[in-house]
């Protein structure tokens, strides 16, 4: 009997949480207020990377293929890639020394919620898509749409070539991603001439 209320037990937990979709402004957001604030937060005024974790509606327009979360494709999202890496890798998030750590059962929250289609503001992304409510957001500003970026050869002055899709461009580093998901952070100066009028400008 002990064991048929234990089971009972056990598959209403399983059945509650698994009905409770995760939303970003309620469960999400206030991980990244609490650990990436000081330097992704409209409170703080800091947007390293041009990132504002504590506004949907900026976050809601960085959702999308080869963006910075893909709806539905947590191992192709650069935030969660970023906050996956072991401490002290030089693309991990937050650097080190500017803040704390995600514990991993934060970490598996972020991954559950891009996994879901990236929930925000009410808006749920299918796999690889930007959601309605960001495509709508990025015409107002009288922008098109950008078209999904490609695996292409990239060649440094040196002469050697990787074949990598390039995700963003920050400053003077153009993000890569290799074709077995790792992302590196190229110097685009290192870049061959050619390489370099590939990026948008």
């Amino acid at each position: 009997m002990r064991k048929l209320l234990l089971l009972t037990w056990m598959l209403m937990t399983f059945l509650s949480a698994g009905a409770r979709a995760l939303d970003y402004e309620r469960d999400i957001m206030p991980i990244f207020e609490k650990k990436c604030a000081d330097c992704h937060s409209r409170a703080s005024g800091e947007s390293k990377g041009g990132l504002i974790l504590d506004d949907p509606a900026h976050l809601l327009g960085r959702l999308g293929k080869n963006s910075l979360v893909v709806p539905g494709d947590w191992d192709a999202s650069y935030l969660f890639i970023t906050l996956y890496r072991p401490e002290g890798d030089e693309d991990a998030m937050p650097p080190k020394g500017k803040g704390e750590r995600l514990t991993p059962e934060e970490v598996t929250l972020v991954q559950k919620w891009i996994t879901e289609g990236a929930p925000i503001l009410g808006e749920r992304g299918a796999k690889g898509e930007m959601p309605e409510a960001a495509g709508s957001m990025e015409k107002e500003k009288g922008g098109a749409l950008p078209e999904p970026a490609s695996p292409r050869s990239w060649t440094n002055r040196e002469g050697k070539s990787i074949i990598a899709t390039l995700l963003k461009v920050e400053g003077d580093v153009a993000v890569l991603r290799l074709a077995n998901g790792t992302v590196h952070r190229y110097p685009i100066a290192n870049l061959s001439e050619e390489s370099r009028a590939a990026l948008p400008k």
